[in-house]
């Protein structure tokens, strides 16, 4: 069944003036526009993106029974009038190396890559009709640093981030923009098992040059601006939305303004 997440007729009045010009600078999101497409809507981010967006989505999941990624995605079919879509099913399948199985391997690219890849191949056409349309996939730090126990899930992001800078290419003639959003560990309902004791999470942020865990509204937020690609001159990019850890090095640890203060 289809869900639409719509922000309400009193939302969109407050954003249009009288002559149906826009007010403060925003985007209207009304039912005659055209809508984002989530693609495994249940997830914690993609829940945090439909509480804080102005968007209207049509919202599928496979945990709620509404997609079946193996089958031909004919729930997709009466899918009409779309100017986004966001991939959000992915894995957290961390082993030993010498514990992965090639079963794990293909699972993870099975959800992580081709999973994208047929909804893509499903609906391009109708994002094509679009005048200008976003698509975001949803990648992972691991992607480009070496992380331990991180083979399988590193492979398939990385695999993710370079299909869709391949389509960014080839569809930059048709208006359609493709960008990823790589965080670091955030706290989702996938990261449950890595943040389920004290000593965890602050082993985590003390890994973590912010010394933060990810915040799902964070990551929401920059996929909102990212479904705006193709109105802001961006497409196949990937940001990095992980409190410095794909790019900063800390050689030492600074002390807290607390220690600094027993320190003296």
């Amino acid at each position: 069944m289809l869900e639409i997440i719509s922000p309400g007729i009193d939302k969109i009045e407050n954003l249009l003036s009288v002559n149906g010009s826009l007010k403060n600078n925003k985007r209207p999101y009304n039912c005659l526009m055209a809508k984002t497409l989530l693609i495994g809507a249940n997830s914690t981010i993609a829940q945090a993106l439909r509480e804080n967006s102005e968007r209207e989505f049509l919202t599928f999941s496979r945990s709620e029974g509404t997609l079946n990624l193996d089958g031909d995605l004919s729930e997709l079919d009466d899918v009409s009038d779309i100017d986004g879509l966001v991939y959000f099913p992915g894995t957290i399948n961390l082993k030993p190396f010498t514990m992965l199985k090639e079963d794990d391997f293909l699972n993870d690219f099975k959800i992580n890559v081709l999973g994208a890849s047929k909804v893509v191949k499903k609906v391009i056409n109708k994002l094509k009709e679009a005048d200008g349309a976003s698509v975001v996939f949803i990648s992972s730090v691991a992607a480009n640093i070496g992380l331990p126990f991180h083979a399988s899930i590193g492979a398939s992001k990385s695999a993710l981030e370079g299909m869709a800078r391949a389509l960014a290419s080839e569809y930059t003639n048709a208006k359609v923009c493709f960008n990823v959003v790589a965080p670091s560990l955030t706290e989702t309902n996938l990261s449950t098992n890595l943040l389920k004791t004290d000593r965890l999470v602050e082993a985590s942020k003390e890994r973590n040059p912010m010394k933060e865990i990810g915040d799902p509204k964070k990551i929401a937020k920059t996929i909102d601006f990212l479904l705006d690609a193709h109105n802001n001159w961006m497409t196949g990019q990937v940001v990095r939305v992980d409190g410095g850890m794909n790019n900063l090095c800390l050689l030492y640890t600074s002390p807290s303004p607390r220690d600094r203060t027993r320190s003296r």
